[in-house]
């Protein structure tokens, strides 16, 4: 559902104190993404008018890498003094649209996925709530606020645990941290909340306010309560990265991907695996990676920031960065392709080679031990062991052109810049530094000598 005039209020402002890092919590990474990466990267799918981000400890740093994000309609809160949630809410409440549909939700659940945010939406209109919350059932309710009702299932309150009774801590079913409202009542209603014992402004007494106004508050269960996970002691920061793992898993198993070993397998946020694809031990995928329909990335495997094409195969112990391979290649074993390579479909390149800055087309081989780098190559060059595109002069960086059909004879030298004429072939050994026309052979020896009666000398 799209909602026209959708204002998001993300609450930023907390210390990491029981996490004891000296940092803002949602600038925390898991699994290579900040949290507060992660929760922009879902809510811009909402294409929402505005959202608030309410900083607080150490905004700066907060404020700095969203602007890195480029994110639109972004706009930021300073909560000076940290007084509770509702407090929060507060600061930001005159930031808001008039007439739009406000969506609150804490900066430290990393989890909450666009479908969830989705539905919670589309309940909220067709209940015609004044307040909408999400609540859950999780394994273990420690440290979160329980939701009270009455005997016919009215929401009635929020406690927060601190100020549970032993009877309110046996409930199983707790605050999800997602809320829902009108921003007129929101801001008529929030500034209603009282300072509390512990001196703070919580914003699940919005619950209780608006049920005494008369006002219809309804409840969304999450099924998933792992959606919601919040992050405030270390323990829960190393749990929220092997959550991180079963969805990555779930989601493999959805799309038909094989992970031979999903405790070694590391994924980042914007990595994209299409289906049926294998992956083997080891295999770590990084930046905004993208494999596509049936892969194999054997084990033992680095990718950052590149396209893998389709049926290709990625053998052990090769890293890939920055570089994108059409279908059907074939890379490694012990492959190390540097920044700024584009394969087309069908070339191979075997073990110990190394590229770097260059465009190869299809049904090119570099089959072992061989250096090519800032180099054009054809379709259907061979280029044999030993092989060297000896593109730097100490000062700068030169070009290597290979036409189409070229054969390249083991241990060459190519002193660039060079250009190889189509169907060209080096003789084994040599070491060019001239251009090679087209259907020509190039032969640079040194006359063999033999030396009669040689020895060797002795120490």
């Amino acid at each position: 559902m799209q909602i026209k005039n959708l204002n998001i209020v993300l609450l930023c402002a907390g210390k990491s104190s029981r996490l004891k890092f000296n940092l803002p919590k949602v600038i925390l990474p898991i699994n290579g993404k900040t949290l507060i990466e992660r929760t922009l990267y879902n809510l811009s799918k909402l294409n929402p008018k505005k959202i608030i981000i309410v900083t607080g400890f150490k905004s700066p740093l907060v404020v700095n890498l969203v602007k890195q994000l480029k994110y639109k309609n972004i706009k930021f809160v300073l909560q000076k003094n940290q007084l509770g949630t509702g407090h929060a809410v507060k600061r930001s409440v005159n930031s808001l649209d008039k007439n739009s549909t406000v969506l609150i939700l804490n900066g430290d659940t990393p989890f909450v996925d666009i479908s969830t945010i989705k539905s919670s939406l589309s309940f909220h209109k067709r209940t015609k709530s004044s307040l909408t919350i999400a609540t859950s059932i999780p394994n273990d309710p420690k440290g979160y606020g329980r939701i009270l009702r009455d005997n016919k299932n009215k929401i009635l309150d929020i406690v927060e645990e601190r100020d549970c009774n032993t009877e309110q801590k046996l409930i199983e079913e707790v605050n999800a941290g997602l809320y829902l409202a009108d921003s007129s009542s929101l801001a008529d209603y929030v500034n209603k909340i009282k300072k509390n014992k512990n001196s703070e402004y919580y914003l699940t007494d919005l619950v209780n306010i608006f049920s005494r106004n008369g006002l219809k508050v309804s409840s969304i269960p999450i099924k998933d309560g792992r959606k919601f996970v919040n992050i405030n002691t270390f323990d829960d920061y190393q749990n929220a990265h092997d959550i991180d793992k079963m969805f990555i898993y779930e989601e493999c198993i959805k799309n038909d991907i094989f992970l031979k070993d999903p405790n070694t397998f590391q994924k980042d946020f914007n990595v994209k695996i299409h289906k049926n694809v294998f992956i083997g031990p080891n295999v770590i995928l990084k930046g905004n990676t993208e494999i596509k329909e049936n892969v194999i990335l054997e084990g033992n495997v680095y990718i950052n920031n590149s396209v893998i094409g389709k049926s290709s195969r990625i053998k052990p112990f090769t890293s890939i960065e920055e570089s994108i391979l059409g279908s059907n290649t074939q890379i490694g074993p012990f492959a190390n392709l540097r920044p700024g390579n584009k394969l087309e479909n069908n070339v191979k390149v075997g073990n110990f080679v190394e590229i770097k800055k260059s465009k190869i087309k299809g049904k090119s081989k570099i089959s072992h031990l061989s250096y090519i780098g800032d180099t054009e190559m054809g379709g259907n060059v061979n280029i044999g062991a030993g092989t060297i595109t000896c593109n730097y002069d100490g000062v700068d960086k030169h070009k290597t052109v290979i036409g189409d059909n070229v054969f390249v004879g083991s241990d060459t030298m190519l002193i660039a810049p060079i250009k190889l004429g189509k169907n060209s072939t080096t003789a084994a050994g040599s070491v060019l530094s001239t251009n090679l026309p087209s259907n020509s052979l190039g032969v640079s020896r040194v006359k063999e000598k033999h030396i009669s009666n040689w020895k060797r000398k002795k120490k």
